[in-house]
């Protein structure tokens, strides 16, 4: 997750696990009483509890009418995709993440095993351009620590996920909240039509609402 929900030190009685990756370190640790999945200081993924977590972008990202497919764009630990499967049940979801130990670490300390859930090992812009197949949902949630791949707000991208989407299909984003958010959603509102945004502490999240398109 972006800058603003950055993990608190934590001693060692509150760490649970570590894991050093091609990408940097991993943890999972307690965070205001919820397991996180950490990596580099940032929160990528929240475990939930009873309720919905009380911090972070994840409940943003969640679509205004429920989906009967859905494709996310960073799995992560699953947080998104259990949000969607406790609002929407019935919904069938495709985590894509081309991080094979991020995966195998979480599924050793966060429940992916979701009946609902196909987890794809793949880059996350390799799948979209080669995807034959469309989703009433789409997540992008492709942070690599704080860094924000360029690729997202290219129109290439942005036009292969209108196609995924299709008329009536939704796509969300979550984004840094920064001096550049104002301009990054300018960039996505050319192709996609943004029909609201999110501003929370650290992150924007935008949803895009897909018409008919030529």
């Amino acid at each position: 997750m972006p800058e603003p929900t950055a993990a608190p030190a934590v001693s060692e009685d509150e760490l649970i696990a570590r894991w050093s990756t091609a990408e940097g370190r991993l943890t999972i640790e307690e965070y205001e009483g919820h397991r996180v999945l950490i990596a580099d200081g940032v929160i990528l993924s929240v475990a939930l509890g009873a309720e919905d977590p009380p911090f972070g972008y994840w409940t943003a990202m969640l679509p205004e009418a429920a989906p009967t497919s859905a494709l996310l764009l960073g799995l992560g630990a699953g947080t998104l995709a259990h949000l969607l499967t406790r609002r929407y049940p019935e919904v069938r979801i495709t985590g894509v993440d081309a991080d094979r130990q991020v995966v195998e670490f979480a599924q050793r300390h966060f429940d992916l095993s979701l009946p609902n859930l196909t987890i794809v090992l793949a880059d996350a812009f390799e799948y979209v351009r080669g995807a034959d197949r469309r989703f009433d949902y789409v997540a992008v949630d492709l942070f690599c620590g704080r860094t924000l791949p360029r690729e997202i707000l290219a129109r290439p991208f942005l036009r292969r996920l209108q196609t995924i989407a299709g008329p009536g299909g939704e796509v969300a984003f979550n984004l840094f909240r920064d001096r550049r958010s104002h301009q990054h959603l300018a960039r996505i509102g050319r192709i996609l039509p943004v029909a609201r945004t999110e501003w929370l502490p650290g992150n924007v999240v935008a949803h895009c609402r897909i018409h008919d398109f030529a």
